[in-house]
């Protein structure tokens, strides 16, 4: 499992993008293979919002959380070295 990479500012945003994007599909009268896509990206943003990781930014090293700055424990859960 890898330790938290994104901030509580980010993770509100992907969690209120991913209802938004789910509510919006889910009100389409046809569901095709756009609305199938849309609906997995919208469950990705609300997993990430929930959970506070992103894997795609753990494969980039990119992190919002703060965890440069401060003591990562506080943050991240991660140990520092």
């Amino acid at each position: 499992m890898i330790a938290k990479n994104l901030g509580n500012a980010e993770r509100i945003v992907r969690l209120l993008l991913g209802v938004l994007v789910a509510g919006i599909t889910a009100m389409q009268p046809e569901f095709g293979a756009f609305e199938t896509l849309t609906s997995i990206i919208a469950l990705f943003l609300v997993l990430n919002g929930l959970f506070g990781r992103c894997y795609l930014w753990f494969l980039l090293d990119v992190s919002s959380c703060g965890c440069n700055s401060v003591p990562q424990e506080r943050f991240c859960g991660k140990r520092a070295a």
